[in-house]
């Protein structure tokens, strides 16, 4: 449960080094007999790994690696890289995936079968409902849900997940010794018990800071075929998720708004009705996209019978990344 392969725990060694960061440990994992080379071998194939050497202790940065893997296995978690075989494939075929992940639970019997449903932490009633019915039909179609464990529609789709006896992820913004927002740690509880799992990119130790709830949105996209985003406002968080899945050539779904919301003139539904009614060039600045064949991807949902266009939109998997996967081995 908490092993970590030996290709995995060189790497984590690596990502404690000042300057290493996942484009780093990508590179590295692709040096030729990368696992076999001494740490001096592999700095002379790569001159940053020379200057992170230089900035800090190898053996130092063992030690920190070691108490990772300690904290993961008093956790009963797990600390995976793209050369295990059960790292996520789609995320690890992100241009811009974390190369490390630390997993607490069970990660999707069919992890290739994700959608991930998020939006506003401020959801209308409309906005509730959707949250729960498109979690309903995704769960009765097998796949599994991604979320972000915040307040709101994040919160909905994965209670709504559990209580339809299906599989879910929460993908969290800082380390697992903690849950954010504190009232969700029921939440989390319940998501494990049912078989789901909590995954984050940060190591143990870390804490929730702004910045990382972009790189966590980004993750959650990674790790699905799809996005639902159920409502947002011009400026929301969820914009960050939806523009990652277009980016990673993955399709996003928005609900339509309904009469009441259009009518209460709803901040929370803007984003949705920009993306359904507005002109190319005002869905792409939104979206902040430079290709608009990108557009193409987007789904409108103006009712339930459409849930099914997400699924005719789900394309077969892109080709592997070419990383091999390794035995499970402490290092």
């Amino acid at each position: 449960m908490s092993e970590v392969s030996a290709a995995t725990g060189k790497l984590l060694g690596l990502s404690m080094l000042h300057g290493i960061g996942p484009a780093k440990l990508r590179q590295i994992a692709a040096a030729p007999q990368f696992e076999t080379l001494s740490i001096d071998s592999l700095a002379v194939l790569l001159p940053a790994l020379t200057k992170a050497l230089e900035a800090g202790s190898w053996d130092r940065a063992l030690e920190q690696a070691e108490a990772q893997v300690e904290l993961a296995f008093k956790a009963g978690a797990r600390i995976l890289s793209p050369l295990d075989a059960d790292y996520p494939r789609l995320l690890a075929k992100t241009k811009d995936d974390p190369f490390l992940l630390f997993v607490k639970g069970q990660l999707a019997p069919a992890p290739e079968k994700s959608v991930a449903i998020i939006g506003t932490r401020e959801p209308t009633i409309h906005g509730r409902v959707i949250a729960q019915r498109i979690t309903q039909f995704f769960v009765g179609e097998g796949w599994s849900v991604v979320s972000g464990l915040a307040l709101g529609c994040d919160a909905v789709a994965h209670r709504a997940a559990i209580d339809a006896k299906g599989h879910t992820v929460a993908v969290l913004a800082h380390g697992l010794q903690t849950i954010a927002p504190t009232q969700h740690r029921q939440l989390a509880e319940d998501i494990l018990a049912a078989g789901g799992v909590l995954v984050s990119e940060f190591p143990f130790g870390r804490a929730p800071i702004p910045q990382q709830f972009v790189r966590r949105d980004s993750t959650q996209a990674g790790m699905a075929q799809g996005v639902v985003m159920v409502q947002s406002d011009l400026k929301g968080g969820s914009l960050h998720a939806s523009r990652a899945a277009l980016g990673y050539g993955r399709w996003l779904a928005v609900p339509y708004p309904t009469d009441k919301d259009l009518a209460a003139g709803e901040a929370k539904v803007q984003a949705n009705l920009t993306l359904a009614n507005g002109s190319v060039s005002e869905r792409m600045d939104l979206l902040q996209l430079k290709n608009p064949e990108a557009i193409s991807k987007l789904v409108v949902l103006k009712t339930k019978d459409d849930y099914r266009k997400c699924l005719a939109r789900s394309e077969s998997e892109p080709s592997e990344s070419g990383l091999s996967a390794s035995q499970p081995s402490m290092f």
